[in-house]
């Protein structure tokens, strides 16, 4: 007995969720169904124009809006190829701004400032107890 209120259980689901599909289709205009209607759009232009130009104004060269020295400018190290890479922020101090050479050194500061307060300040020492 038990396996016939399963079974009618079942087919009343299955009923049920095919009248629901079957409902949903027939409701539903297909045309509408995955394109949304176009809207007539007024002065569109003006805001990508505007868009464009903050774009360009910010990809201008970074040097020419500088006029920094580093520490090392101008020294012989600065042209030395294989040790430069690793120095350029000192040479030429627009690096910094890079984020291949920013990375690093934040990287480096943080970390060591983390350290320090970790070691100065008890409260941050994992508890004992919890071990």
């Amino acid at each position: 007995m038990a396996r016939r209120t399963r079974t009618s259980t079942l087919s009343v689901v299955l009923t049920l969720a095919a009248a629901c599909l079957l409902a949903q289709l027939a409701l539903t205009p297909l045309s509408a169904a995955f394109i949304s209607p176009r809207v007539e759009q007024k002065n569109v232009e003006v805001p990508a124009v505007l868009g464009a130009l903050v774009a360009l104004g910010t990809s201008l060269p970074a040097q020419a809006s500088y006029n920094w020295a580093g520490p090392l400018t101008g020294s012989e190290i600065c042209s030395t190829k294989p040790i430069v890479w690793l120095i350029y922020p000192l040479c030429d101090p627009v690096f910094l701004v890079s984020p291949i050479y920013l990375f690093p050194i934040t990287l480096i500061v943080f970390g060591s400032l983390i350290t320090v307060l970790n070691l100065l300040i008890p409260a941050t020492q994992p508890d004992e107890d919890l071990r």
